[in-house]
């Protein structure tokens, strides 16, 4: 969560002339970012084996729980009028930043943005009146996972004729997703590749509300895990090293509060057969949060998970002897 207080000294202007106002309004950013994202990953990766999965994932996470923000797009409306009255765009590389400008005497509607400039996916559209204002995700059916966590905030101001104090907090809307997956129970293992299905399309600013009308697959990067002790060096298949977890991340928006969302892992074995596995998780994946999803490897590819997970598993192989199975976990 950043915490942005806001100091404003403020007087009542005659006419659209900020000139008659000696008094300017002075904005004072103190930028705090409070997250438990260590305490998670120490809680759950916990075993000597599982510190170098912690390490690799702590380290893939830095740039999406971020403690300092890159960016800021800031915007003041009118709440009668609904139109864009004053905006600060800058690249701060801080955690605190002042800035002084004018306001005339009214009441305004504040939504502010972080770490937003360098989003590989996520753009403000409707950005000229509050009302309309959202964060959308490109109209593709695949894309690759965000490159930074981005956090917003929604205000009401009222400047009068007397010195006003308001404490902004900026929200990640943001989350991210790891699955851990165990590779020792099959000797044929390739390689696998991921994708995240069921997050929101949108996010609408005035509202605080998340849109899930378009389907698309959010594609997981492979994260490289570095095993110091010897015993668990990387097992070598043909055309792939894979060491004993293999670590797959990614974030996006968060998934809907009323309907399941998947994993899928697709694993290719010698001979070029391939199984691909769909997790299946009830439990949604809020703003600001990491979920990690536990699973192994079996003998034919498939990817199950571990015991205590509230996760469904559906199983395809697909190993190119002119039938199809499907098992059902």
């Amino acid at each position: 969560m950043f915490i942005l207080p806001f100091l404003f000294s403020a007087c009542a202007l005659i006419d659209d002339d900020l000139s008659v106002c000696g008094e300017k309004i002075v904005t004072d950013y103190q930028l705090q970012l409070q997250t438990e994202l260590s305490l998670q990953l120490q809680t759950e990766l916990v075993t000597e084996t599982e510190v170098p999965v912690r390490n690799a994932l702590q380290k893939w996470l830095n740039p999406i729980f971020t403690e300092t923000a890159k960016d800021v797009d800031l915007r003041f409306f009118s709440t009668e009028t609904d139109e864009l009255q004053y905006r600060i765009k800058e690249i701060i590389n801080d955690n605190r930043k002042s800035y002084t400008f004018q306001l005339p005497k009214d009441d305004y509607i504040h939504l502010g943005i972080a770490n937003i400039a360098d989003n590989n996916h996520l753009r403000i559209k409707e950005g000229d009146h509050g009302t309309t204002m959202e964060l959308d995700m490109p109209s593709k059916s695949e894309l690759s996972s965000l490159n930074t966590g981005v956090f917003t905030a929604r205000k009401l101001m009222s400047i009068g004729d007397t010195s006003a104090s308001f404490d902004i907090h900026l929200y990640m809307v943001t989350c991210a997703i790891a699955i851990v997956i165990d590779t020792t129970r099959c000797d044929s293992l390739v390689s696998m590749r991921s994708t995240i299905f069921g997050a929101a399309s949108s996010f609408r600013m005035y509202d605080s509300l998340y849109v899930y009308d378009r389907d698309y697959r959010v594609m997981m990067d492979e994260v490289e895990v570095e095993m110091n002790d010897p015993m668990l060096a990387p097992r070598r298949a043909p055309g792939k090293s894979l060491a004993q977890y293999v670590l797959m991340a990614g974030s996006t928006f968060p998934t809907a509060d009323n309907r399941p969302w998947s994993v899928e892992v697709r694993t290719t074995l010698t001979g070029n057969r391939i199984t691909t596995t769909r997790l299946t998780i009830g439990q949604p994946v809020q703003a600001g949060t990491l979920r990690i999803l536990r699973a192994h490897v079996d003998g034919q590819g498939g990817v199950q998970p571990d015991e205590g997970q509230e996760v469904g598993a559906s199983v395809e192989l697909d190993w190119k002897d002119g039938g199809e199975h499907e098992i059902d976990i």
